[in-house]
């Protein structure tokens, strides 16, 4: 995600893309990693991961990132998975160890952790529903939403009553569709922040 926001930035004329007008959106692990590197692309731990690309100095900087039921505290979702998903714990499987044996990897890979002040030229729209049983809104959302607006983020909640995990895919034209409640509130923030 990283390379392709610096490819984008670097050859936005050839391909037609404003570099100063780039956004990231993504649902479940594409909200948590859409924001880790709207937030920590450029940070240490992970702007020297590939010295050779020809774009490695390039900024990740973007100017709007949605997330969508998203994971944003990777330590609060393993503790999560231990109780509700115990035969699926999703943050170990994805960041290979557990948060007891390593918890600075869990903190690094927490978009959370790089909601600073320093960081708030990106606006944020975080859509999450209420019923959702994979990732709680309570522990990630809510939170992440806080962080963002305590750090001076410009950031926009969409709240899905009764919504549960993986619907952003669905039909927008479907009577009672999720995905149709949440787009033209998506139209609007990006006519308005992108």
């Amino acid at each position: 995600m990283r390379a392709a926001v610096q490819f984008l930035r670097s050859r936005g004329a050839a391909l037609k893309v404003d570099p100063a007008r780039l956004a990231l959106m993504g649902d479940s692990a594409g909200a948590h990693l859409s924001a880790l590197v709207a937030l920590a692309g450029d940070s240490p731990v992970f702007r020297d991961g590939y010295p050779a690309d020809p774009y490695a100095s390039v900024s990740t900087k973007v100017k709007v990132c949605v997330g969508v039921y998203g994971v944003y505290d990777m330590a609060a979702q393993w503790e999560h998975d231990q109780v509700h998903r115990s035969a699926d714990p999703i943050t170990q499987k994805f960041l290979g160890v557990s948060l007891i044996d390593d918890r600075r990897r869990f903190f690094e890979a927490s978009p959370l952790s790089y909601a600073t002040r320093d960081s708030s030229q990106t606006a944020f729209l975080i859509a999450f529903g209420t019923e959702d049983d994979v990732v709680d809104r309570t522990q990630q959302s809510d939170v992440f939403l806080r962080a963002l607006k305590q750090a001076g983020f410009f950031v926009r909640p969409v709240v899905l009553a009764g919504a549960p995990h993986f619907w952003c895919s669905d039909p927008i034209d479907e009577p009672g569709s999720l995905s149709g409640f949440l787009a033209p509130r998506l139209v609007r923030f990006l006519q308005t922040k992108l």
